[in-house]
């Protein structure tokens, strides 16, 4: 992956902002309806190869949501493992019905099914302060 310089802190509408990485489309579509309801800003990839891509465009992130099992060159342990080693401070979910082994670098694990009114109260409590701060400084990279 190419060096990138990657903003966190609240997008445009001034709401944490959240890549949703998810082959699966139902579930894509289920799971980002859930976190604008909850009332973040999501947006989409369907692989780690369409996800590498957003984070290198410097689109404000708070918290990246990533499935385990996808198509394509890396699986969701390993994306998370490249995306700490390039902003170790972006908070990382893995979402999957799969964990095969405990050893990944994301800040927590959130099985499937899940419930709605728990993944939002996850992914805000992974957001948190780092957010707010943002928020009041919303220059501060």
């Amino acid at each position: 992956m190419d060096e990138a310089v990657v903003v966190s802190g609240p997008g445009e509408s001034h709401k944490p902002v959240i890549l949703l990485v998810e082959d699966n489309v139902l579930v894509r579509f289920t799971t980002a309806d859930i976190l604008r309801e909850g009332g973040f800003d999501v947006l989409e990839a369907v692989d780690s190869s369409e996800a590498l891509a957003l984070l290198t465009t410097g689109h404000p992130l708070d918290l990246i949501i990533t499935d385990i099992r996808m198509p394509g060159s890396m699986d969701g342990v390993q994306l998370a493992g490249v995306i700490k080693n390039v902003r170790p401070n972006l908070p990382v979910a893995l979402l999957s019905s799969h964990l095969e082994h405990d050893q990944h670098q994301a800040d927590v694990f959130i099985p499937k099914p899940y419930d709605p009114d728990q993944l939002v109260e996850v992914v805000k409590r992974l957001i948190g302060a780092e957010w707010r701060k943002n928020l009041a400084s919303p220059n501060a990279s």
